[in-house]
C-alpha cells in the first residue's frame, strides 16, 4: 500500500474498531489465524466463544502476561470464512476508556498481534472475496457520508448495484473477444460479416453504456463535496438575512448600515437530504473603503466556484443590478434572480431572462423561503442522471478514471472495425478496454491501487 507497510499474509492483527475517545463502549478487533490460541488467554466466561461462534458471551477480559483482570466485558467468535475479513475474528467489547482500550492492545501485541494499518481489515475483507472494489469504496463512502442523498447511494453500492451494472457491461466484451480470438486462432473459421456487424453494436451499446455511467460522475461529486450556492448581489438587498433563512440559523451578522458583510461566510446545510455549500458575500458596488474592496474581490472570484448563484434583487431598486446580471451572463453562470422585500413592492415587471428560475422572496416575513429551497433541489436534480436515486452513480475519481480509459479503447475498436483493421488489433484494443472495466470492479489490479483505496480507510476498518 502506497506510503503504509501492510502486515504479512496470514498475521493476526488487531486495532480500535471505535473512536479513540472516551464513550460507553470500545471494540477491540481482531482477525486472522492467531485468534482461536488467543481467545483462551484472553478470555474467562461460562460459555465457550470458540464453540458458539457469532454469540456474544459475557465474561472477564484478562491480560494473559499476568492474569490479571482488564474488565468485565463482552466478546464475539466469529468463524472463518463467516466474518467480515473472511479470517477468524474477534472481538472485544469493553467499557469505553482510552486507557483500558490501549491496554489490552498493548497485551494482544505481546503475544504476537500486529497493529493493523489503516484499511488492513478492508483489504483482507477483498482479498477473501468478500467485497469487490466498488463495493469497497461504497463502505468508505458510507463512513464519509456527509448528507442522507450520498449515504443512500452508498448503501445501495455496497449492496452491489453498481457492480452488477459494471459486470453485465463486461460480459457481452468478453463474448465478443472470445469469438475474436477464435477466429484469429483458426483463420479458416472467419467472421462472417454480418456477425461483424453484430459484434459493431454490441461494441457501440456497451461503449455508450459506460458513457452514460461516466455522466453520472457531475453528480456524484454533489454527493460527495457538495452543490455550491453563491449568493451575490448589491449591498442591503438582502443576502446574509437570505442566508440565515436558508440554513435556518444566525450565521451572518443583518444590520441596515451597508456593507456590512466583508468576508466570504460558507456554511453547510442539508436540504432534502441533499449537502449544499452557502456563501453569503460582500454586497459587490464601486467602494474606497480598502477592506470592503477585498470582499467585493472575493465575491467575484466566488462566481467560478459556484454550481448556482442566487442574485437578490432589491425589489425596490431594481434598475441598480443590471451591471451584476451583465457580469453573471458573461461569465455563463448558472443562477437565479431573487427578488426580495416583495412584501414592500412588486416589481413591475419580471424580465425574460434565460436562467433557471426567478423569484419573488421576502427576508422580513420568509415568504417564498421554503419554494426557494424546493427550486433549487430541483436545480440539482435537473442535472442529474435518470439513475441518480438508485445506487449507480460514480462517486470515486478512480472510477471516472477506469469508465474514461474504457470508452477510449472501445471508440479505438469500433474504429478499427469500421476500418477493417486485422482482428489481431481489434483483439488488443478490446483487451485494454476489458482491463479497464476489471479494474473497476476489482477483477484486475495492482498493489498501487489497493494502496490509494485503502489508506483512506480509519485504522480499525
Amino acid at each position: 500500500m502506497t506510503g503504509l507497510t501492510l502486515n504479512k499474509s496470514g498475521s493476526t492483527i488487531a486495532a480500535l474498531a471505535t473512536a479513540p475517545a472516551p464513550a460507553g463502549l470500545a471494540v477491540i478487533r481482531v482477525s486472522g489465524s492467531g485468534c482461536r490460541k488467543l481467545l483462551p488467554l484472553f478470555f474467562r466466561g461460562n460459555k465457550d466463544p470458540l464453540t458458539r461462534p457469532r454469540e456474544m458471551i459475557y465474561g472477564e477480559i484478562l491480560n494473559p502476561t499476568d492474569s490479571e483482570l482488564l474488565d468485565h466485558g463482552m466478546v464475539v467468535f466469529m468463524k472463518s470464512p463467516a466474518s467480515f475479513t473472511g479470517e477468524d475474528v474477534i472481538e472485544f467489547h469493553l467499557h469505553g476508556s482510552p486507557l483500558l482500550a490501549r491496554q489490552l492492545l498493548k497485551a494482544l501485541y505481546t503475544q504476537g498481534v500486529q497493529p493493523a494499518v489503516p484499511g488492513e481489515f478492508s483489504q483482507r475483507a477483498f482479498l477473501a472475496g468478500k467485497m469487490d472494489l466498488l463495493q469497497v469504496e461504497a463502505l468508505s463512502e458510507i463512513i464519509h457520508a456527509n448528507s442522507e442523498r450520498a449515504l443512500r447511494v452508498a448503501q445501495r453500492q455496497l449492496k452491489g448495484s453498481l457492480s452488477k451494472i459494471v459486470d453485465q457491461v463486461g460480459e457481452p466484451l468478453r463474448d465478443v473477444l472470445a469469438e475474436i480470438e477464435a477466429s484469429v486462432d483458426f483463420p479458416e473459421e472467419d467472421i462472417e460479416p454480418e456477425k461483424i456487424a453484430t459484434i459493431s453494436k454490441t461494441i457501440s451499446k456497451c461503449r455508450e453504456q459506460l458513457a452514460r455511467l461516466l455522466e453520472t460522475s457531475s453528480y456524484g461529486d454533489v454527493l460527495r463535496d457538495g452543490f455550491r450556492v453563491l449568493i451575490c448581489g448589491l449591498p442591503n438587498a438582502g443576502k446574509s438575512s437570505l442566508l440565515n433563512l436558508l440554513v435556518g440559523e444566525e450565521r451572518a451578522i443583518v444590520s441596515d448600515i451597508s456593507g456590512t458583510t466583508r468576508d466570504l461566510i460558507e456554511v453547510n446545510s442539508q436540504i432534502e437530504g441533499l449537502k449544499m455549500i452557502f456563501c453569503d458575500t460582500a454586497g459587490i458596488r464601486e467602494t474606497d473603503d480598502s477592506v470592503e474592496q477585498i470582499g467585493v474581490r472575493l465575491a467575484r472570484d466566488r462566481i467560478q466556484w459556484a454550481d448556482h448563484i442566487l442574485l437578490v434583487v432589491d425589489s425596490a431598486n431594481p434598475e441598480q443590478y443590471q451591471f451584476l446580471l451583465a457580469e453573471l451572463l458573461s461569465a455563463e453562470a448558472r443562477f437565479s434572480l431573487i427578488w426580495n422585500k416583495a412584501d414592500l413592492v412588486k416589481p413591475e415587471k419580471i424580465e425574460d431572462l434565460d436562467s433557471d428560475s426567478q423569484l419573488l422572496i421576502s427576508t422580513k416575513n420568509g415568504d417564498g423561503i421554503e419554494t426557494l429551497r424546493a427550486t433549487l433541489v430541483k436545480i440539482v436534480e435537473h442535472y442529474l442522471p435518470d439513475q441518480a436515486d438508485s445506487g449507480e452513480i460514480v462517486v470515486q475519481e478512480r472510477q471516472q478514471l477506469c469508465l474514461r480509459a474504457g470508452i477510449e479503447a472501445l471508440e479505438k475498436v469500433e474504429q478499427a472495425v469500421f476500418d477493417h483493421l486485422p482482428l489481431e488489433f481489434i483483439s488488443a484494443e478490446l483487451r485494454i478496454a476489458l482491463r479497464n472495466i476489471e479494474e473497476l470492479i476489482g477483477k484486475t489490479y495492482t498493489e498501487d491501487i489497493l494502496g490509494r483505496i485503502f489508506s483512506k480507510f480509519c485504522i480499525g476498518k
